[in-house]
């Protein structure tokens, strides 16, 4: 080993942004597995499963959201989502209801990724506490 490694430590990221990062991981990306697997063995995402997945992770995230707003919207958010989850199975079908759906996961991910930015970066909330 070179003498210029001996004795330092290589830098880590700051606790903060650890929590952040994990955060993000496990709260925000691990819920979408289950359509990344779908997508993975299919080569496509079906719109029942997409508008389901819309339904419980808009629901999952709001619920974790400190912001009232966030927090009302994405209720409101899965129940529609519901509805139209139960329109679909019934064999009635919803124009752009994929569509819908996708944008929803996705607005719903970016506004409380913003808000866990500020919860874990800013305020420098830890993630888990007991770890």
């Amino acid at each position: 080993m070179s003498r210029w490694l001996e004795g330092r430590r290589i830098p880590g990221l700051p606790d903060y942004w650890e929590n952040y990062f994990l955060c993000m991981l496990l709260h925000m990306l691990l819920p979408l597995l289950p359509l990344g697997l779908e997508f993975w063995q299919k080569a496509t995402v079906g719109e029942k499963s997409l508008t389901l997945a819309a339904a419980m992770y808009t629901i999952a995230v709001g619920v974790s959201s400190r912001s009232r707003l966030i927090f009302g919207l994405t209720v409101s958010a899965s129940i529609i989502y519901a509805v139209a989850y139960g329109v679909s199975s019934a064999e009635e079908t919803l124009p752009a209801r994929g569509a819908v759906a996708w944008w929803g996961i996705l607005a719903a991910f970016l506004l409380h990724g913003l808000e866990r930015y500020n919860r874990h970066v800013v305020d420098r909330a830890p993630f888990l506490e007991f770890i």
